[in-house]
């Protein structure tokens, strides 16, 4: 018995189905990392460094019944660095003259750190599946971003080994407990998603979601929505807030490009933010894609993550599954005016994704 039918049944036993319904399990994994040289652009210079961007393992595994597929699919960590999430936290001197603390954290996790768990069923009825996920919402910008979880000016404007680029907002970062989704199959290249985030707290506090996109003949729209309540239901967006995204995009054949508009808005008086992010990729060859994003920020408060933005990277495929790349990210913050303090932040990375 090899050691993928041994992982399959212990998942099997776990989620109380039979193991032969685990027998199509499907074990995947990615090496992500890269040598940077960073400027945080606070009078220290270029540091060099090597980071973990997010290398993981993963068990997909289904099995199919009368017109129906049951499916699990779960991911954890397997941080190269072995160092665990990190959080730092900067101060800054803002155009007005006041202190803002700004907290960058990375969510790379220890190697075998929890990152994600659900299962579902699948059919002529569309896609339901329960569990810790990313929510529809997320899933828009992640699927649009080329540098999403590479080391580069992140969506709070400082350097960040992971998660979301500059110009997608937070709400784009992290997975949801409790999540309960559901996706319609495609009609006329439209489908409708809607979700429930549940606080299985003793407060009757949820968030929810609910979206439509469409896809067809290289042709992509869409608006989503989300809402997180009292409680935080919802990764990363926040107390008592919401965000709404269009989002559209074209691809040909050697090139696309893809738009993002975001609001998130605050029912806790706190300011509210505009997001735009831009993507063009163009494939040079089968081997070779070069891409770029332009994202900015807005904020109703002159907040220290307002600014425009952009990176660039070229994307080398060496092997079938392997990928060298270099990219350089920068951020220009309207609002951090004190000489070295951080209104600037740059990076320049050399890197290698390998899947397996």
């Amino acid at each position: 018995m090899n050691n993928k039918i041994l992982l399959a049944a212990a998942v099997a036993v776990a989620c109380g189905a039979p193991v032969a319904a685990m027998a199509d399990a499907n074990i995947y994994g990615q090496f992500r990392y890269s040598l940077n040289s960073m400027d945080a652009d606070k009078g220290a210079g270029a540091a060099l460094s090597g980071q973990d961007n997010v290398s993981l393992f993963g068990l997909k595994a289904e099995s199919e019944g009368d017109g129906i597929k049951a499916f699990i699919h779960l991911q954890t960590g397997a941080n190269a660095d072995g160092d665990g999430a990190s959080s730092t936290t900067t101060t800054y001197t803002d155009s007005a003259g006041d202190t803002v603390d700004v907290t960058n954290t990375t969510d790379g996790g220890r190697a075998f750190a929890q990152r994600f768990y659900f299962g579902g069923l699948k059919g002529g009825f569309g896609t339901v599946a329960y569990g810790r996920m990313s929510t529809s919402y997320k899933m828009v910008g992640f699927k649009m971003d080329p540098f999403y979880n590479l080391t580069h000016v992140g969506a709070n404007g400082q350097l960040s080994k992971s998660l979301a680029t500059y110009g997608l907002s937070a709400a784009n970062n992290g997975f949801t407990d409790n999540a309960l989704q559901y996706t319609s199959n495609a009609m006329a290249g439209v489908t409708v998603n809607v979700g429930l985030y549940v606080d299985d707290g003793d407060q009757d506090n949820h968030g929810t979601a609910a979206g439509v996109a469409y896809s067809k003949d290289g042709i992509t729209a869409g608006v989503q929505f989300i809402a997180s309540d009292a409680s935080p239901t919802v990764a990363k967006l926040g107390v008592d807030n919401d965000a709404m995204r269009i989002h559209g995009g074209y691809k040909a054949d050697s090139w696309s490009v893809d738009a993002s508009f975001e609001t998130v808005s605050s029912n806790a008086g706190a300011d509210d933010k505009s997001y735009m992010f831009l993507v063009g990729k163009y494939n040079v060859s089968k081997e070779t894609q070069i891409a770029m994003t332009i994202g900015t920020v807005g904020d109703d408060n002159n907040g220290a993550d307002e600014g425009t933005g952009f990176t660039l990277g070229a994307f080398q495929t060496v092997a079938p599954k392997t990928q060298v790349y270099a990219s350089y990210s920068t951020a220009s913050l309207d609002n951090i005016t004190t000489a070295d303090s951080g209104a600037d932040p740059s990076v320049f990375s050399l890197g290698a994704i390998h899947k397996f």
